[in-house]
């Protein structure tokens, strides 16, 4: 039963990011999206594959394989709408992945369910960083934020089920801060269709 729900919780969790790729491609603008919470998003979810493989949770493995392709994909689309060099950008998350799959080999699950929260929690402060400054977060997908939080939220129950660590502290964490990023996008969202209402 805890794998079904695994692969429940994978399925929502890749699914996620479809509704931000359509939003960037369709508004063909990233205004208020985070440039480097899909740097972030990249990298970590390199990371969480890597971990699935070292854990025997294949729940986490092909699931994340494909959602480090469609973060990549969302920020080559970012970037390619700021205009801005691709392959430099691209240094980082790949970096950054190395670095995280690192500590786990070293240190294992629980030190990597410490360190790998922490970007991932920069990436989602920078992200409520460009909500609250744009003037209209109108790149920003809503359903995004929701699938996130529904999906993060899935992940925790996994991780108490399987008893894995890593995934309590950090998916623990990014409820948080999503459902924070979720309402400050509602808020910032529906005041600015007011704005251009009036």
């Amino acid at each position: 039963m805890i794998d079904v729900f695994g692969w429940v919780a994978a399925a929502i969790g890749l699914s996620a990011g479809i509704p931000q790729l359509l939003r960037i491609v369709r508004a063909s603008s990233s205004l208020g999206v985070s440039m480097r919470l899909w740097q972030i998003t990249a990298a970590t979810t390199c990371a969480w594959g890597v971990h699935g493989f070292l854990i025997g949770a294949p729940q986490m493995q092909i699931p994340n394989v494909i959602g480090a392709a469609m973060s990549f994909w969302i920020l080559i689309f970012v970037l390619r709408d700021r205009l801005q060099a691709i392959l430099p950008q691209l240094v980082l998350p790949l970096l950054l992945a190395a670095a995280l799959v690192g500590v786990e080999v070293m240190f294992g699950a629980v030190v990597f369910g410490l360190v790998v929260v922490v970007p991932q929690l920069i990436g989602q402060v920078a992200q409520l960083r460009s909500l609250l400054t744009t003037s209209n977060p109108a790149g920003v997908s809503a359903g995004f934020l929701a699938i996130f939080v529904f999906g993060q939220s899935l992940w925790f129950i996994f991780g108490i089920a399987f008893n894995d660590w890593a995934l309590i502290i950090c998916a623990g964490g990014m409820v948080a801060i999503a459902t924070v990023n979720l309402i400050v996008c509602l808020v910032r969202q529906s005041r600015a269709r007011v704005a251009l209402a009036v």
